[in-house]
């Protein structure tokens, strides 16, 4: 049976002056639009069902807004969850569309705008299907570096030229019948903080910045799909709009490459499966919660003292109220699990892994290696974000990304199990019958 696809892109742009999110203690809202953000929706129809990928210009979506998304797109077009996956590229220049700590509050009235022109997209692409061919490529390219650097015995953000990376671009081509390219989907791991916390212009990085150079090339409608990158920062980070496009052009030219280079994407069928594994979260003492609320305090009636820039304030009374969440928590021992769906959808011979973290990059290398269906592509960022997923080896050095960044997510961090009940549940969709548990033996590569 033949396959038919649709694509359809949407202008999701906020308005001047929301929060961006991404980074604390911003000076205000956002003063401009260097770029615009878009959302781009690729609907496929294998004749007896229907899947569809969006891909956002936006840091992540809060899970009730993937819930409003889902519930439309099923009412709407009949697309049911399993086979619908919202992908963001994890943007530190868009707005807050996923609420963290100390990073301002959700516009409202553009999330509801922004979840309606979602949906209007997957219907228009659903009511636009055409006779399509699939191809898959891969071509060699690093813009991104391992950012867990070990310095005086602490692991910090900084660069880290011998841990893992990601290498290589993933792209899925889809073909007109008449050879004319429809859409080209790219997925790749880097943070996209090309521009640092200082920027306050509304910007899509350097995912943008390949999309632009894909559209001025002519290989249809440019998808970028954010990889496993929670340990990944781009060589270039706090840096220019000049750098992000390099970056975004370097990357653009790989995707040109591996289209080129494509095979054909044998079998037609479209299919989709959810999981949900319950991690354990971690409680930390009592006595260390109570120290944390008194830190917070004191780090907050600080900056009242000294006449603090209002997006410090915001920090540090975020901080606070974290800190008394954290202290409730801690004394009801509640929540006990957080709830992690794994998706995996299969278009053909590809199989998209996709998963709501910050994802280290191990995961995807693991599962592309181990997996016995080729290629396997291993997405983060995808129907909402809880936070970040490091391996078990990570857990030991600490870091940023263990012993902070859940406090921005307003969340506790997860036991370092988190490793094992994953791959044991990904080797189970994937079929894999022999894994080797000890793919690598440390963060460092």
């Amino acid at each position: 049976m033949a396959l038919k696809a649709a694509v359809c892109e949407a202008n999701i742009t906020p308005a001047v002056g929301v929060w961006l999110a991404g980074f604390a203690g911003r000076s205000s809202g956002c003063i401009g639009i260097h770029d615009e953000l878009h959302a781009r929706a690729l609907v496929l129809d294998d004749g007896l069902s229907l899947a569809c990928i969006v891909s956002m210009d936006l840091i992540a979506l809060d899970f009730d807004l993937v819930d409003i998304i889902r519930d439309g797109v099923h009412r709407k077009v009949g697309i049911p969850p399993e086979r619908l996956l919202l992908n963001c590229s994890h943007t530190h220049g868009g707005p807050v569309t996923r609420t963290f700590r100390t990073m301002g509050e959700r516009d409202e009235l553009y999330c509801n705008i922004m979840a309606r022109k979602l949906v209007g997209a997957v219907q228009q692409a659903a009511d636009m299907l055409e006779p399509v061919s699939l191809r898959w490529g891969r071509a060699a390219v690093q813009i991104g570096i391992n950012r867990r650097e070990r310095r005086d015995g602490k692991t910090v953000i900084g660069q880290n030229p011998k841990g893992f990376v990601q290498p290589y671009v993933d792209v899925l081509r889809v073909d007109r019948e008449d050879g004319n390219p429809l859409a080209v989907l790219f997925a790749y791991a880097t943070h996209p903080v090309v521009l640092g916390g200082q920027n306050l212009w509304v910007t899509a990085d350097y995912p943008g910045a390949a999309c632009d150079f894909l559209c001025r090339v002519g290989t249809g409608t440019p998808m970028f799909l954010q990889g496993c990158a929670g340990n990944i920062n781009p060589v270039h980070t706090g840096t220019t709009f000049a750098h992000a496009r390099k970056l975004g052009e370097i990357l653009g030219a790989a995707v040109v490459i591996a289209s080129h280079l494509s095979d054909p994407v044998e079998g037609v069928p479209v299919s989709g499966g959810l999981r949900t594994v319950q991690i354990p979260y971690v409680f930390p003492p009592l006595e260390e919660a109570e120290q944390h609320l008194r830190q917070a305090e004191e780090d907050l009636q600080r900056a009242e003292e000294e006449g603090a820039p209002l997006g410090v304030l915001m920090w540090r009374r975020d901080m606070v109220k974290w800190a008394q969440d954290l202290l409730l928590a801690v004394e009801k021992q509640e929540p006990r699990t957080m709830p992690f769906e794994i998706q995996h959808l299969r278009l053909g011979d590809v199989h998209l892994l996709a998963f709501p973290a910050e994802m280290f990059v191990q995961y995807a290398l693991d599962f592309d290696r181990q997996s016995p269906h080729k290629p396997t592509i291993t997405l983060g960022y995808t129907n909402g974000c809880w936070g970040y997923i490091p391996t078990a080896a990570d857990y030991a050095i600490g870091g940023y990304e263990v012993d902070m960044a859940y406090r921005y997510y307003g969340t506790l961090m997860v036991s370092s199990d988190c490793e094992r009940m994953i791959r044991e549940e990904v080797y189970a969709m994937l079929d894999v019958s022999d894994p080797n548990w000890t793919p690598y033996e440390t963060s460092a590569g």
